[in-house]
């Protein structure tokens, strides 16, 4: 446990994060504002490392530039490793290389050190970085971990970082005082992979990014037979298998269409519209417009779609792996299907269209299991809570303010 004792300033709490994370970042820092009303709250973008970098970094960026590189032309070479564009995967490798991991863990620290006497605790957003200031506790929240790759069926070994940067994430679940996690596969991989203990690893789950949830939705009519696609990466989540699939749904679902949203690939396939990409506040009225949702990635950290397609009352067709397997249970909440297989696929979609009944019954059924978990209210509450398990909140009941000047203590008898 960790104290702080009282003074007339506010702790401060620091959170370090990189750009949106496809807009999780912003609802992390609204919560923490709200629930940790006796504190200030200092947002450190990572980003701004980039803006103005000094010497140091660009020596490690460029050491890292060099590797990324290397490693891209060695398993393009024999058909490993990630299949996005080239600056895509250019850039995923770039961060994960120990280069990159150190020269962005020092920018996250330095300011944290010349404030070292008010800080309360840090909290970072993913794991290529470690903001762990010594004597003061670090929190993580995370989609994912490099090794719980290994749970899905189609991982790809080529893909995972060096064992240097390896040893390094590792260091940041050890350092953590707790890591929250959004989906029981990763919390299995810190448990099993990582060696981290279980009291140090919490479910806080992950809010939908829906501006305003819908309050009573239906599921749109059995005769509608309406498939929708969202997402921006056509490739990695699964975009040309489900075209594939919905080729091959039997003669009498021929009337059956299909919306992308998100991505504008070049398709020539009957009843297909391609949408591409949106506003977000429009992206809900698509899933108010479908029958059944589906993405079929091989990897994905959580799939935050099929929970917002669940909050609109759309059926939802997924690959069974991963976080998926928390919240859609075969034809209760959802119907599952083997990933990276178009026959599978085309399987899971005719179930849905020949049963429209049973379709709108697991559409209502999906709202309920994702309606009061998946939020961020709810997010925010459980690392409210989770955070304060680890710490001793002196003075908090009293309403004096808090400093972050503190001293660890050794766990209670």
């Amino acid at each position: 446990m960790y104290r702080c004792e009282m003074t007339a300033e506010k702790p401060l709490i620091y959170f370090v994060k990189l750009l949106r994370f496809s807009n999780t970042n912003a609802y992390v820092e609204a919560q923490l504002r709200l629930r940790f009303p006796e504190a200030t709250v200092r947002v450190v973008d990572l980003r701004s490392a980039f803006n103005r970098p000094s010497w140091t970094l660009l020596g490690a960026l460029s050491r890292a530039l060099v590797g990324a590189l290397f490693s891209l032309a060695r398993d393009r070479a024999s058909g490993r490793g990630r299949s996005g564009t080239l600056m895509a995967d250019v850039r995923y490798r770039l961060l994960r290389m120990p280069a990159t991991f150190a020269a962005l863990s020092r920018f996250a620290r330095r300011s944290m050190e010349r404030e070292r006497a008010r800080l309360w605790f840090t909290i970072q957003t993913q794991s290529m970085w470690n903001c762990a200031v010594a004597g003061i506790p670090n929190f993580v929240y995370t989609d994912s971990t490099v090794l719980a790759n290994l749970y899905f069926r189609h991982k790809d070994l080529g893909s995972l970082p060096a064992p240097g940067w390896l040893a390094l994430e590792r260091a940041i679940y050890a350092d953590a005082a707790k890591t929250f996690v959004m989906s029981e596969h990763v919390a299995r991989s810190l448990i099993e992979l990582y060696g981290i203990e279980p009291a140090k690893v919490a479910r806080a789950y992950v809010g939908a990014n829906l501006r305003a949830p819908p309050g009573s939705p239906q599921p749109v009519p059995a005769d509608d037979k309406t498939i929708l696609f969202v997402g921006v990466e056509w490739e990695r989540k699964g975009g040309p298998e489900l075209v594939e699939a919905f080729l091959r749904l039997p003669e009498r679902h021929r009337d059956a269409r299909m919306l992308i949203v998100g991505v504008s690939p070049a398709l020539d396939a009957r009843n297909c519209e391609v949408i591409g990409r949106v506003p977000p506040e429009k992206v809900p009225d698509y899933y108010a417009r479908a029958a059944i949702f589906c993405m079929p990635s091989r990897l994905e950290p959580f799939g935050i779609a099929f929970i917002e397609a669940m909050m609109h009352a759309v059926a939802v067709a997924a690959p069974g792996h991963g976080a998926m397997l928390d919240y859609i249970m075969e034809k209760e909440t959802g119907v599952l299907f083997e990933p990276g297989d178009p026959a599978d696929i085309a399987r899971a979609l005719t179930w849905l269209l020949d049963n429209p009944a049973e379709r709108q019954a697991i559409a209502l059924r999906g709202l309920e299991a994702v309606r009061s978990v998946y939020t961020w209210d709810a997010v925010g509450s459980r690392l409210r809570a989770g955070i304060m398990s680890s710490l001793v909140p002196c003075g908090a009941q009293s309403g004096l303010e808090l400093t972050a000047r503190r001293r660890r203590l050794p766990p209670p008898a």
